[in-house]
């Protein structure tokens, strides 16, 4: 019998328009990256949704409020930034993939953040003093830190950060209303984090809660706060990431759904607006604290505007027509259309763009479910990918440094007829095989169940939670502390690691990035002066 597949295709964003065609175009303009790259990926993508572009070109914008400083023509720019993974909300602790946390540590700042080198410097904390033994944390807020301008605040002005935002911040954590990211990283950290975590989430009458606060943090007076720790693991870091961001209460209680729609931090870009579910506008915060080396506040950039959608064919066509200056993250068909065998940009395009590699820090992993309803154990669980292959794997990427750095092979025949017995052909029984719906899972899941044996009834579905109904699933490992090397997990039968690869117009500089997958520096942007031209232009 033949595989089952079900595959979920991406629908247009509600109430968008088209986009316009872009016209007259260079004569000495490669004509064929229009035709030859969107076709790559048209072969390989589902229905393209209908995109509405702000502000066509990516051009220069009058500087309506500089603080009196001197601004270059350089940075009177707008930044148009792609992304190839769904944003579906701005509530820090919702972050549920890579995108939404570049995004998320944009528009908003913990007490510590990292650099560009790993390195932990000062944020929302100006500074922090710790104890002999590593175990008290006192920080000490900065005095010129204000929350972001929103209706949620007196007259629409956005107030001093305090200490009890902080604690609110992990307090939060605790709710049974979000999901449970954040306080897994803070679990065994914090004195008393646990046990308040506990409560919040198993008792559900607030009178029957015995413990009221978290035992390990202390507010000392409106800028001090500290921290009490069980132990000392890596609490700075997991202060940098993007789960531990400092928010304010008042959106909560003004907006229906909360930062979901919008956010309100103290980063270095405000959240403007965004058009549908797939254009998101922030505006340079000209109050953030932040200067150059010349003085000169952060960020340069005036103007943010993020572009996010599934749809890989639609992105790189606006991105070749020079309606994007980046693309943070290709997706799969576009490494595989822009990305050559010696893991560089393809030399055809070389003269156009730039791009950037590094190592993917969060590998996909295929697991099993053990506490599955079907009865079935890890070696059954092997023996359905026993005829998987990295050349396999790699060639319909076509990604020359993927790796399968660990894979399952404890299986017998036993295993092996079992797994025919109930789920081959002519049974009723079938098995169900789920992925997240970031496309590089999608694309190794659909890789994968094409290995399985053509006899099997498997379904290929997609979930945003795994049940038990599932027996295997495809998911990232996500890295919160630059360097750390994930341990095998206990249901893991399979790992696949591969690169991230960033592209560039020629023009856009001062991108930073390290060796975090979400993290993302757009303070020190600025453009090449060729690119202040319109830019169906720039190549003339």
């Amino acid at each position: 019998m033949a595989l089952f597949l079900s595959k979920t295709t991406s629908s247009g964003p509600s109430g968008l328009q088209p986009f316009s065609r872009v016209h007259g175009l260079p004569d000495n303009f490669p004509v064929f990256l229009f035709l030859i790259i969107p076709m790559i990926f048209l072969m390989s993508c589902g229905s393209t949704p209908e995109i509405t572009v702000v502000d066509r070109t990516a051009q220069t914008v009058e500087d309506d409020d500089n603080d009196g400083q001197e601004i270059d023509d350089e940075e009177l720019r707008i930044l148009k930034m792609g992304e190839v993974n769904q944003i579906r909300s701005f509530d820090p602790l919702f972050a549920s993939n890579t995108t939404t946390k570049r995004i998320i540590q944009l528009a908003y700042e913990g007490l510590v953040r990292f650099d560009e080198h790993d390195n932990i410097t000062a944020a929302a904390a100006k500074q922090w003093d710790v104890s002999s033994d590593s175990l008290t944390w006192t920080f000490y807020l900065r005095n010129d830190l204000f929350f972001h301008d929103d209706q949620s605040f007196t007259q629409g002005i956005g107030r001093r950060v305090n200490s009890r935002d902080v604690i609110r911040v992990f307090e939060r954590m605790a709710s049974r209303d979000v999901p449970p990211n954040a306080a897994e990283l803070f679990m065994n950290t914090i004195q008393g984090f646990e046990s308040y975590y506990l409560e919040r989430r198993n008792i559900y009458m607030d009178v029957d809660r015995s413990v009221t606060s978290i035992r390990g943090i202390e507010a000392r007076n409106d800028t001090t706060i500290v921290f009490h720790l069980e132990n000392n693991g890596d609490f700075l870091q997991k202060l940098a990431s993007p789960y531990a961001v400092i928010y304010p209460r008042e959106p909560f209680l003004f907006h229906r759904d909360g930062l979901h729609t919008h956010a309100v931090g103290t980063g270095p870009f405000q959240f403007e607006t965004s058009i549908g579910d797939s254009i998101h506008i922030f505006l340079r915060n000209k109050y953030y604290y932040r200067k150059n080396e010349q003085g000169q506040q952060l960020p340069r950039v005036h103007r943010l505007e993020v572009l996010n959608t599934s749809d890989e064919t639609s992105l790189y066509s606006q991105f070749t027509r020079g309606l994007l200056n980046m693309i943070v993250d290709l997706g799969p068909n576009g490494v595989s259309a822009m990305v050559d065998e010696n893991n560089e940009l393809n030399e055809d395009l070389r003269n156009h763009y730039r791009m950037e590699s590094r190592s993917d820090p969060n590998p996909v992993i295929l697991r099993y479910h053990p506490r599955n309803l079907l009865g079935l154990e890890r070696g059954d669980a092997a023996s359905l990918i026993r005829n998987i292959r990295v050349e396999t794997i790699r060639d319909d990427m076509n990604n020359p440094l993927l790796e399968i750095t660990y894979k399952d092979e404890e299986y017998t025949q036993a295993n092996v007829g079992r797994i025919f017995q109930r789920y081959g052909d002519g049974q009723e029984n079938q098995l169900l095989f789920a992925y997240k719906q970031d496309l590089l899972p999608r694309k190794l899941s659909e890789i994968i169940f094409e290995t399985l044996d053509n006899n099997l009834q498997v379904d290929l579905i997609q979930r945003r939670v795994f049940s038990r109904d599932i027996f295997l699933y495809l998911d990232y490992l996500h890295t919160y502390v630059p360097g750390y090397q994930h341990a095998r997990q206990p249901q893991e039968i399979l790992r696949i690691e591969t690169n991230r690869y960033t592209i560039f117009d020629q023009h856009t500089r001062g991108v930073r990035t390290n060796n975090l997958s979400w993290w993302l520096d757009l303070n020190h942007v600025r453009m090449e002066e060729s690119s202040q031209q319109n830019p169906e232009a720039v190549y003339r």
